[in-house]
């Protein structure tokens, strides 16, 4: 959906609608204009529940990395409090930009976790990996929707873009960024995915993250697992943030109610903290998000939306009302869209309820 923000005023006199809340983003805006308040209260869902479990994912993750050292209580509730309560007082914090500082550090951790991971590689198997005929197709739909989601979460940029372009010292320039981290993280997965799988191919069989590939007994391991570990309990405060002031605000808290501010956000992190411990493992979560939430939010939403602004443009000017190609495109893409989700969620939530059970 190909909306700005500075189309609103235009899209106010089309279907002359008040204009939204305060405080409403650009993507929940174009709801509003398209759906109305129904519009804008099935975006805000989606975007919580989206957050909710971004926030559990994290989790997840920490959960992964500390299950794996050696140095742990042996207790997985007393492991994950720990970082859980350094994730709370941060988001508790009047200001969290400077956690941003910290994505160098992110970066840096994960360019290391790599290069250690492929070390293990080259030291267990060589290049024996590269030199099989092993196929990297997923074995049925089942595998294929799981590989759908975490592709879907990884390239889920369209309800935050209008953000970024917002935000931007030169918002025309959002096409080529796009375009550019786009093709970097595509070209990324490629090399680190596949190269990482053939690498490992006669020692491994990966079942969920890469990182169960490292040694639990190597010194190196441990501090890639704790530089991980770091880098997820600084990132989650930037997602526990928006989430809890979108709580705060659909309960009516003001930005004075301080303690009611802090009360929402210790509440969210210990209940995504409770809910992480009966999780599966982060692959699987991180698959059911880019198969439900993220799937609706970037492949059925904006084709939906895309048909209703322009029903409601052809409507006020009395225009006939007929489908031309665009239009075609746009109910093609909102068919595909929801099959696609529908599908794919089923299967990857079956998917996570058996890996659950075992």
């Amino acid at each position: 959906c190909g909306c700005r923000a500075e189309d609103q005023e235009k899209l106010q006199q089309l279907d002359n609608r008040k204009p939204p809340p305060v405080g409403t983003t650009s993507y929940a805006s174009v709801a509003w204009y398209a759906a109305g308040p129904a519009g804008l209260l099935v975006v805000d869902l989606l975007m919580l529940l989206l957050m909710v479990m971004l926030i559990i994912a994290y989790e997840v993750a920490m959960i992964s990395f500390i299950d794996d050292m050696p140095i742990t209580t042996g207790s997985r509730k007393i492991d994950i409090i720990i970082p859980s309560v350094i994730v709370a007082l941060l988001s508790c914090s009047p200001d969290v930009s400077f956690l941003s500082k910290f994505s160098i550090i992110g970066l840096l951790a994960l360019a290391l976790s790599f290069i250690v991971i492929v070390w293990q590689g080259l030291v267990e198997n060589g290049l024996a990996g590269f030199q099989s005929t092993m196929n990297l197709w997923p074995k049925n739909l089942t595998d294929a929707s799981s590989w759908f989601g975490v592709v879907v979460f990884g390239y889920g940029i369209v309800p935050f873009i209008l953000n970024f372009h917002e935000s931007m010292k030169t918002p025309k320039h959002i096409g080529l960024a796009m375009k550019m981290g786009l093709i970097l993280v595509f070209f990324g997965y490629i090399i680190i995915s596949s190269g990482v799988r053939m690498l490992f191919s006669p020692s491994h069989s990966f079942d969920g993250d890469v990182l169960q590939a490292l040694p639990t007994n190597s010194w190196l391991a441990l501090i890639v697992r704790l530089l991980m570990t770091f880098v997820v309990a600084m990132t989650a405060p930037l997602i526990v943030v928006p989430c809890g002031e979108m709580i705060e605000g659909k309960l009516g808290i003001g930005v004075d109610e301080v303690r009611k501010r802090i009360a929402v956000r210790v509440l969210l992190c210990m209940l995504c903290m409770i809910v992480s411990e009966h999780a599966p493992g982060f692959v699987h979560v991180v698959s059911f998000i880019g198969c439900f939430c993220a799937s609706i939010i970037g492949f059925v939403l904006p084709p939906l939306f895309c048909i209703q602004l322009r029903h409601n443009t052809r409507k006020d000017s009395m225009a006939k009302t007929t489908m031309d190609f665009i239009s075609y495109c746009d109910v093609g893409a909102l068919l595909i869209g929801i099959i696609t989700t529908i599908l794919t969620s089923t299967m990857t939530f079956g998917e996570m309820r058996k890996s659950q059970q075992q």
